[in-house]
């Protein structure tokens, strides 16, 4: 149970980025237009990227499924905000030249928008289908990155995933390098959970994960002491059936 190392996030970016500049390059003729508009979508699709592979997360982000979420509307709202702009630039066509045009619908434009608001689209309902249990994209499953990886002055002692019928639950046993004693150690955890993962804390032994944009999970998570040969552990119990009052 372990998040995507970065060399694996670095060659999944060009995936997430090519259909969206194969979709701009289509519908934009002109080079200045190509590459200002390509500059803007860069930067936005970029950044919902890092938000989706839960690499950024913060208070005033969205969460990773808004992220995904949010890849095709913005990809469409950006390109078709350039070809507007190349369309009100470009001069007017005389009436004969318009008459040989193709009609809109027969342009392999129009066709390459379908496919990729089809392909596009296809990606966010993913993890509300059954396929995302088996490929541990599930919205009411809590996802390794909630708790993974742990800063240096942490170790994972162990970890465990139990899965009923509605819905799974992780368990992770964390430790010190050090050895330090249980009051350090807690400090050390939750400074990593609200300050780098963003949870919200509810009570001494509680979190929760924070709302998105338009998406309100419910993933709470749980901390315990436990007993080991090497020192303090805390046991983290992150699940979406319980809730924090």
């Amino acid at each position: 149970m372990v998040t995507m190392p970065w060399p694996v996030v670095l060659v999944g970016l060009p995936f997430w980025l090519v259909p969206a500049f194969l979709l701009l390059v289509e519908l934009t003729r002109t080079r200045a237009v190509r590459l200002s508009v390509g500059a803007v979508l860069a930067v936005a699709l970029t950044f919902l990227y890092a938000v989706t592979v839960e690499r950024l997360a913060g208070p005033a982000l969205p969460i990773w499924i808004e992220g995904l979420l949010l890849y095709a509307p913005l990809t469409l709202v950006v390109c078709f905000g350039g070809w507007l702009v190349e369309r009100w630039r470009r001069p007017v066509a005389h009436p004969a030249e318009r008459s040989r045009e193709p009609a809109w619908w027969r342009t392999p434009r129009v066709w390459l928008v379908v496919a990729f608001v089809g392909w596009s689209a296809s990606c966010g309902p993913l993890a509300a289908s059954p396929a995302a249990a088996f490929l541990d994209l599930r919205i009411d499953s809590p996802r390794p990155a909630l708790v993974l990886p742990l800063p240096e002055g942490l170790t994972l002692v162990g970890a465990d995933r139990d899965c009923g019928s509605e819905a799974c639950s992780d368990i992770y046993l964390v430790g010190t390098p050090d050895r330090s004693d249980l009051p350090v150690l807690t400090d050390r955890l939750w400074s990593h959970l609200t300050g780098t993962k963003s949870w919200e804390r509810r009570r001494d032994d509680a979190a929760c994960q924070r709302p998105g944009w338009f998406f309100r999970p419910e993933m709470c998570l749980f901390v315990d002491a436990e007993g080991g040969p090497t020192g303090a552990v805390l046991k983290v119990h992150v699940t979406g059936a319980e809730t924090v009052a």
